[in-house]
């Protein structure tokens, strides 16, 4: 592990820390539910504590799972990103587990969303 990478596990989330270039890029695997949206938002936290550019990035494209906890997680991480002046950019891709829950909540409105990585690192392609 480099020091450009961090990693930590429970035993239903995995959260990968990485930077592309001045880009803090949170990765999260597993499921967020009520018992790991305090871990998401550490993990945002930390990326936005760690990025060096205008913005993070919340990589969810590896979620098996989004309950309510983990979309009250992100409305609110994505609140204090605005409130710092480091919008998240949020990568979905076709991800059910996710899109699903983001569209029934009106998040998908709210949330600045994003196919891959590289389309959120040029701002292409933001808000699906």
């Amino acid at each position: 592990m480099t020091d450009q990478e961090q990693e930590s596990r429970t035993p239903d989330l995995r959260v990968e820390h990485r930077m592309i270039g001045e880009v803090a890029v949170v990765a999260i695997q597993g499921e967020v539910d009520s018992s790991t949206a305090g871990q998401l938002a550490t993990a945002v936290q930390s990326g936005l504590d760690r990025t060096r550019a205008a913005y993070c990035i919340l990589d969810l494209t590896d979620v098996e799972f989004l309950g309510g906890a983990g979309l009250k997680t992100l409305a609110a991480t994505n609140l204090v990103a605005e409130i710092r002046h480091e919008p998240l950019r949020i990568v979905v891709d076709a991800n059910r587990p996710v899109i699903r829950p983001l569209e029934i909540s009106g998040l998908e409105h709210v949330l600045e969303l994003y196919h891959t990585v590289e389309e959120a690192l040029a701002g292409q392609g933001g808000s699906l």
